[in-house]
């Protein structure tokens, strides 16, 4: 199973680091014969260790809430484990599909929001300018790629896009993914 040279590694950005989501781009295989899975591999694609943690935590809490078998693969994979080593441990773990999110890109982004110009003379223009200086606020724009397999063709079933703000909240930011995530699985048939 070649699995991992379609998930690049993250960077230094957050795996989840979102704290609203919107969906940009889905896609579900309409070949796929289905059933709905019942139990998920969970897997963070990330160079960090505690950002993998929380969010195959969080997901697999958020899918056995929504009643779904759900394991984190941190557990028993390695962080870039080698592709010929991963087919006997996700056999082993009896997942039916594995849930994959990576960070696609980060872009830093500016929001400027105009105000009115100021009128009536040097006094006017004077308390105008201030009040018509514009408000600049730069953040992080975060696109995640949210990436199901299944595990018996090997193939991707389903994928979606998700954008947001960057935040420094972590467990938050997940909870909010696995929000967003979660439903749309189970809406489009992909998990019972």
């Amino acid at each position: 199973m070649n699995l991992l040279r379609y998930v690049a590694p993250l960077g230094a950005v957050l795996l989840a680091a979102c704290s609203t989501f919107s969906v940009s781009n889905q896609w579900k295989d309409p070949s796929w014969p289905g059933p709905p899975a019942g139990n998920v591999l969970v897997m963070g694609i990330t160079k960090s260790d505690t950002y993998r943690h929380v969010f195959e935590d969080t997901f697999a809490q958020q899918l056995q809430a929504a009643g779904v078998q759900a394991e984190q693969s941190y557990s028993q994979i390695p962080a870039g484990a080698a592709s010929e080593k991963l087919t006997d441990v996700i056999k082993a773990t009896g997942a039916q599909v594995i849930l994959t999110t990576r960070v696609q890109r980060v872009e830093q982004k500016l929001n400027v929001t105009p105000s009115g110009p100021g009128f009536g003379g040097f006094y006017g223009w004077y308390g105008g300018a201030w009040a018509s200086t514009p408000n600049v606020t730069q953040y992080d724009a975060v696109t995640l790629e949210t990436t199901v397999w299944d595990v018996s063709s090997q193939k991707v079933i389903w994928s979606v896009t998700t954008e947001g703000v960057g935040t420094s909240n972590i467990p938050q930011a997940t909870q909010d993914l696995a929000k967003t995530i979660i439903p749309k699985l189970k809406s489009d048939g992909i998990i019972r």
